[in-house]
């Protein structure tokens, strides 16, 4: 402790600044000189115990060091609290550190709880806030006409509730700066079609994990993001309008129950790294060149998108298909599971008329995970074996519940297959 009190007051308050605020008050009992110096960390992270802790445990403390607090400024207002912490001592807060020049407010209180947060108006038009993140039971409702988020760069919004789509406009609007927009929608925020249109966004998270109603086809998402470098879409229902050409984009990740590949393949052509777990609709459709594209990754339930996809994909190098688990439950990774109504691999597979150039001059690493050596599994190994003349190594990994018999068998048979590539190695495990 003595070589720390050697350093100079703004050191040690980088420090402290850099730990939970009840562990930076209790170095107030160290020295005479640590009595006070937690008064002046601009930033108060305070974390419940418990998703059910008392309401007084979160509001003696905040109100306390609220009311002590010496620094010029807030910068982080970091609260996780319990749902049974009041909305009233939760909005008082947010007008404290708006009041205290915040540039950076997170807000998360577990559910269910003792009802809805409002906003305070005067969040709105707080221009020193670059982030916000609100997550579980607010409320945005009463909106100025004019919003003003001239600072905000990142904006979260988890199961937050809207009076109604005009709102969403308003906020998204007054951001001209917007560069990271995460959005997770429940099934009744309040919103039909959830427009993004910000022309400054390059980061975007899209989830909607609500149900729709049949008929209701413009119910979900509609993009318009020019700018965008990574956008990642999941939405249990069709959930996806329209989306606008993204020629910066660099990472694409989509992952969708089902819905209508017409909206949007087109607009994905300039990614660099492609995720796809969506069943193809009925027919065929124009998907664009996809001349950019390196790094494919399909859900089994996409494996008919590889014949497409494919020929369209002149410099592709590595291709992933991976079986993922169907969604059972609502604690599975959004992630890691698949949406579709079904997550078995097609039973057609058509070849393509001629072989992709891809296969011919770019295309070197194969992994598939979860392969259950189907028909159709076989029918595309083999195919890719045959004729892709740059391919280094194909990797299949079977699912753990499958024998060693079945695994020697599909071995055996793609073992048997005659390869393109002199150097292609097959490693089975």
């Amino acid at each position: 402790m003595d070589r720390i009190s050697l350093l100079s007051d703004d050191v040690i308050l980088k420090i402290l600044s850099s730990v939970l605020t009840k562990v930076a008050v209790s170095t107030s009992i160290l020295s005479k000189r640590w009595r006070y110096l937690w008064k002046h960390v601009a930033k108060l992270e305070y974390h419940d115990p418990s998703n059910d802790s008392d309401h007084w445990l979160a509001s003696r403390f905040v109100d306390k060091f609220l009311l002590l607090h010496e620094a010029p400024v807030l910068e982080t207002l970091h609260l996780t609290l319990s749902r049974n912490c009041p909305p009233i001592d939760i909005e008082t807060w947010i007008l404290i550190a708006i009041s205290r020049g915040v540039r950076k407010l997170q807000i998360f209180r577990h559910w269910p709880s003792s009802g809805l947060i409002r906003l305070p108006r005067s969040l709105y038009t707080c221009e020193t806030l670059v982030t916000l993140n609100l997550q579980a039971e607010f409320t945005v409702d009463y909106v100025p006409l004019t919003v003003s988020f001239r600072s905000l760069k990142v904006l979260y919004l988890y199961l937050v509730k809207f009076s109604s789509d005009e709102i969403v406009h308003r906020i998204l609007s007054g951001s001209p700066v917007l560069e990271d927009l995460t959005v997770v929608r429940g099934g009744d925020d309040g919103v039909k079609t959830f427009t993004i249109a910000v022309p400054s966004l390059q980061r975007l998270i899209a989830i909607d994990c609500g149900s729709q109603v049949p008929g209701d086809d413009d119910v979900g998402f509609v993009i318009k993001a020019p700018s965008l470098k990574s956008l990642c879409v999941l939405s249990r229902c069709s959930g996806f309008c329209s989306l606008a050409k993204m020629p910066d984009l660099v990472k694409a990740f989509i992952k969708l129950g089902h819905g209508d590949s017409k909206k949007f393949m087109g607009c994905l052509t300039s990614t660099k790294q492609l995720t796809l777990c969506l069943q193809p609709t009925m027919g065929s459709c124009p998907i664009g060149v996809f001349n950019q594209l390196v790094s494919l990754k399909l859900c089994a339930c996409s494996i008919v998108w590889c014949r497409s996809i494919l020929k369209h994909t002149p410099k592709l190098r590595v291709l992933r298909v991976r079986l993922q688990e169907a969604r059972l439950s609502p604690t599975l990774h959004l992630f890691k599971c698949c949406w579709s109504r079904s997550v078995n691999v097609q039973t057609q597979w058509e070849q393509p008329t001629s072989v992709p150039k891809c296969l011919i001059s770019s295309l070197e690493t194969v992994e598939w995970m979860g392969y259950q050596g189907t028909q159709v599994e076989k029918n595309v190994a083999m195919y890719l074996l045959e004729n892709s003349r740059q391919l280094k190594i194909m990797v299949i990994s079977s699912l753990q519940s499958t024998n060693d018999i079945e695994k020697l068998k599909m071995l055996q048979e793609l073992s048997s297959t005659q390869r393109s590539s002199t150097k292609c190695q097959l490693r089975f495990t």
